[in-house]
């Protein structure tokens, strides 16, 4: 009986963090896709006017952020596989401890 409560208690609270961890996950995409937007504005203003220094410092400051997010999606990814193995592994615990 200890055992089905911890487990249904572990189970919780790993979705619980799986959702603050998703929801995290999708601020931080939105502030990247917000920074790509403003690099994007900047190369296009600086083709308008002809501005060599706009040009070069926007699609630097995109690769920049490009790799900086990737890395975060890579990390994020791993994070949130992991929580979904576990929260797996803890609803079979719990389904096989119940039978």
């Amino acid at each position: 009986m200890n055992q089905t409560i911890d487990s249904a208690t572990a189970g919780n609270e790993l979705s619980v963090q799986l959702a603050h961890k998703e929801q995290k996950f999708k601020r931080v995409k939105f502030y990247f896709n917000v920074i790509f937007a403003l690099c994007f504005l900047v190369f296009a203003l600086g083709l308008l006017w002809m501005n060599v220094m706009a040009i070069a410092s926007s699609f630097i400051t995109a690769m920049m952020f490009g790799m900086a997010y990737l890395g975060v999606i890579m990390i994020f990814e791993e994070d949130i596989n992991e929580i979904r193995i576990k929260l797996q592994e803890a609803t079979e615990k719990t389904a096989s401890v119940s039978l």
